[in-house]
């Protein structure tokens, strides 16, 4: 039988949950798919678990290498795919039951991404008791165009074609690989901070036809330790590549749209936000109070952020975001530590 999804998983130390995101797509193998998983450079039992599943199931292929990162092993996968749709899954998460024939069902070649639904989980597996396929639309013109801006879009007041949580991941959506290698479409090795928006951000100026589909493919294990919440020393520099890769883009694929414009200008305080948020004011930041007020100064003198207030309000975002990007735009340092302390409480 040609093979119709390829299921694409990155995996690196995740040998305790490893066998619960195999075994969901696995349990549903009706002979037109392959799971490609690119073991980059684990150093815990990952790559027995992944050679015991490639043994006894001949749907499973594994490929090595040393750690390169998840953008790298994403693409790895990528390069090896063979199906008509491609569907990232991380090493931690879990595919729905009936995933594949719904993919079946409702994927045709008039579509360059079809878009699916998720919900989070945390520890004990979740109940898919009441999954079910609803109403689906067809996506063109205006709603791509619509889709495109939603993609860096983070004002309170925007209300996404698709759930934010969605649109910009790798996850919880199929792409046809033939779009994907059409266009020359891969994950950007040097981005680490927002690869996935940055890619599904390029990707979406290339779309002609999408689809949306009522149906919860994809469960994503959540943790309040992940790295989104953690102190990150090198955030500045990660969020530099990021706004690169967006300038890029914007650049080549939207030169005409000045509503991408506009909203790239607020993307970079986006970053801004962010790399106060992770730095400076993060309480695992393990620098005295004056060298860590230093390094916000610091960052507020870089390049990317200089004139970064010039013509835009900081009032657009969430409470929270509005909050922490007023302080930044007064160099109001000693109430984003405040905060900071608030925050940490609460993790």
């Amino acid at each position: 039988m040609e093979c119709t999804v390829s299921f694409l998983i990155p995996v690196y130390n995740s040998a305790s949950v490893l066998a619960e995101t195999l075994d969901s797509i696995l349990d549903q193998d009706d002979g037109s798919i392959e799971i490609i998983c690119v073991n980059d450079g684990s150093t815990d039992s990952s790559g027995d678990v992944l050679s015991s599943y490639s043994k006894t199931h001949s749907c499973v292929r594994v490929v090595s290498q040393q750690n390169q990162g998840i953008t790298a092993a994403r693409n790895a996968a990528l390069s090896h795919a063979t199906g008509q749709w491609v569907c990232f899954v991380d090493n931690d998460d879990i595919v729905a039951a009936n995933a594949v024939s719904v993919i079946h069902q409702v994927t045709d070649d008039t579509c360059d991404i079809v878009y699916f639904n998720y919900q989070r989980f945390s520890s004990s597996l979740p109940d898919q008791s009441d999954n079910r396929v609803g109403n689906d639309r067809y996506l063109r013109g205006k709603d791509i165009e619509k889709l495109q801006s939603d993609c860096i879009n983070r004002f309170r007041s925007n209300v996404p074609l698709i759930s934010h949580s969605v649109l910009p991941t790798p996850w919880a959506k199929v792409y046809r690989l033939e779009f994907l290698r059409t266009h020359n479409l891969c994950f950007r090795q040097e981005v680490t901070h927002e690869e996935d928006i940055v890619f599904n951000f390029e990707v979406l100026a290339h779309v002609n036809v999408a689809k949306m589909v009522d149906y919860t493919m994809y469960y994503y294990r959540w943790s309040v330790y992940s790295e989104s919440h953690r102190y990150r020393p090198q955030m500045a520099s990660s969020a530099s590549e990021t706004l690169c890769a967006y300038h890029d883009i914007v650049q080549r694929c939207y030169a005409d749209r000045q509503d991408i414009a506009l909203l790239y200008r607020y993307r970079v305080l986006w970053e801004l936000m962010y790399c106060v948020f992770l730095g400076p004011m993060h309480q695992q930041n393990p620098q005295s109070y004056g060298k860590r007020r230093q390094q916000f100064r610091t960052l507020l003198r870089s390049p990317e952020y200089r004139g970064v207030f010039n013509g835009i309000s900081t009032l657009k975002f969430e409470p929270f975001q509005s909050i922490l990007a007023t302080c930044i735009r007064f160099r109001q340092f000693w109430l984003l530590n405040l905060l900071g302390k608030i925050v940490g409480k609460f993790r």
